[in-house]
């Protein structure tokens, strides 16, 4: 049976709807999928005609009839339409507006909710905006929040991947300063766990080779340039290796760490905050990038780009990220299927 994939449009003010169709208008896809579009029909449909796009999109009533409808790989492409309304005239593409935010959560939520109940197999998330997300009255940081609070989990985050490197980010979207301010022994056991955790239960790795990157310049090389690596990771780092048993590499130097993740040597790093993680991630192939919620029930894979205002609305959107992301979605639903079996 092949999987049942709900995406929602991601941020309409930026290119989320342009490559989510690109890629739903593959056959190939519809071979492999039932997909569901999560998003205002008539502004997608516009946007389909716009692109030169062979896509007919059909409005189903709910999700059974939907994945009911996508069944046929031939059927039109099914659209649940979002209760949000659609973004007014003065909301221009390429420019924060609260509509184009408003839109955007309600669909990632819808989404989760939809995996949640069992009644989608995965998700796959085109960019959102962050600004038009806070405008539209959401303090979530990102998607990540969304869903591991949607599926109240104690344990949630988001392994970012490209190549051979991938990367738990111990903390996301936070002013440094911040980030480093949270810092305590307690939270960076957190995040080891989950990075363990996941590299079992999504990865199949059964003696994952976890390592924590350090904060400071050469790993503090003995507190001469910070403590932090002393006072706080090391100690962090014993008590998952106390708690569980569990092995993690570090406080490794940061500027060789990622490096030594891209040429395989580590199966996750754990970066400390948001650019110690992303600069290295987005120095790969950014086709082949891609994100993984990892900490709950919610199988949802997404690109690691964000909602390009620049590009929108020129028909220049490569959708090949949020393909690759797609792939990995249905290779880790097929897997999940496989392990339910036995």
């Amino acid at each position: 049976m092949r999987p049942r994939l709900v995406i929602p449009q991601g941020d309409a003010g930026g290119i989320g709807p342009e490559v989510a169709l690109k890629v739903l208008a593959s056959p190939e896809l519809r071979r492999r999928a039932r997909p569901l579009l999560l998003g205002h029909l008539e502004p997608l449909r516009e946007l389909a005609a716009r692109l030169g796009l062979d896509l007919e999109l059909a409005p189903v009533a709910d999700t059974g009839s939907g994945f009911g409808l996508a069944d046929a790989a031939t059927s039109p492409l099914p659209v649940l339409e979002l209760e949000s309304p659609e973004p007014p005239a003065d909301a221009l593409l390429g420019r924060p507006h609260a509509s184009f935010g408003a839109a955007a959560v309600e669909a990632v939520l819808r989404a989760g909710s939809m995996c949640l109940a069992g009644e989608a197999d995965a998700m796959v998330t085109p960019p959102i905006h962050k600004e038009s997300m806070h405008l539209a009255g959401y303090s979530f940081e990102g998607q990540t929040q969304m869903l591991g609070e949607l599926a109240r989990s104690r344990r949630y985050g988001m392994l970012a991947c490209a190549g051979e490197l991938r990367v738990l980010l111990a903390s996301r979207h936070l002013p440094l300063a911040e980030a480093v301010a949270r810092l305590d022994v307690d939270g960076v056991a957190k995040q080891l766990r989950i990075a363990h955790e996941a590299a079992r239960d999504l990865l199949a790795v059964d003696e994952p080779r976890i390592a924590l990157a350090a904060l400071n310049p050469h790993a503090g090389e003995g507190g001469a340039f910070g403590d932090e690596e002393e006072r706080i990771l090391r100690p962090a780092i014993e008590k998952v290796r106390s708690d569980f048993g569990w092995t993690t590499h570090g406080p490794a130097v940061p500027d060789v760490v990622f490096a030594e993740g891209a040429a395989g040597r580590w199966d996750v790093v754990v970066a400390l905050y948001h650019d110690q993680g992303f600069i290295p991630l987005k120095m790969l192939p950014r086709d082949q990038a891609w994100t993984l919620l990892v900490g709950t029930p919610i199988l949802r894979t997404s690109p690691m780009h964000g909602a390009a205002y620049d590009l929108v609305g020129r028909n220049e959107a490569d959708p090949a990220p949020l393909a690759f992301a797609v792939d990995r979605a249905l290779e880790l639903a097929a897997r999940r299927a496989a392990v339910a079996r036995q």
